[in-house]
């Protein structure tokens, strides 16, 4: 017997997957020493509270896309993983708490990383939800992406991410 999740569920993930990121930044702009590193991880926090209320008006207006149930089903289980593991718990999960040693560096990386996942995330979402649906997770895909790319900036050129 399978698990039915609605498209309610799903958005649910996505508002977990930024309250957990909005988390992250606060908690990464309290810890810094660097002003621009601050004011970088709170403009984030923000962001990540402004895609959570997007996600929140979505939720009673979802309409998921009518795909076969294999595809559902896999849809599902990847969405599902990536939220519950690779985001969140797994020993290698981006969004984690900030260790005592963290440098700066060190929560760029962890920062790009969540939002490398997240993309991959509202990606899976994207092809789940009906086309009028689309256009706002697309805005918030290409803000994710300006999320890699500012804080891949931040990094030293030596070591910046690709």
């Amino acid at each position: 017997m399978s698990i039915q999740i609605t498209g309610g569920d799903v958005v649910e993930m996505a508002v977990q997957t930024e309250i957990e990121g909005e988390r992250f930044y606060r908690a990464a702009a309290e810890r810094t020493t660097n002003a621009e590193a601050r004011e970088l991880f709170t403009f984030l926090a923000d962001e990540e509270l402004q895609h959570r209320h997007a996600f929140e008006e979505l939720s009673d207006a979802i309409v998921m896309t009518a795909i076969d149930p294999t595809s559902w089903e896999e849809g599902i289980a990847y969405i599902k993983a990536t939220v519950d593991r690779a985001l969140f718990s797994g020993t290698d999960a981006p969004i984690r708490t900030i260790a005592v040693e963290a440098t700066l560096e060190g929560m760029l990386r962890q920062a790009i990383a969540f939002e490398q996942q997240t993309l991959l995330f509202f990606g899976a979402l994207r092809d789940l939800v009906q086309s009028p649906n689309r256009p706002l997770i697309d805005r918030i895909v290409a803000e994710e992406r300006g999320h890699v790319r500012r804080l891949s900036a931040m990094l030293p050129s030596d070591t910046a991410a690709t």
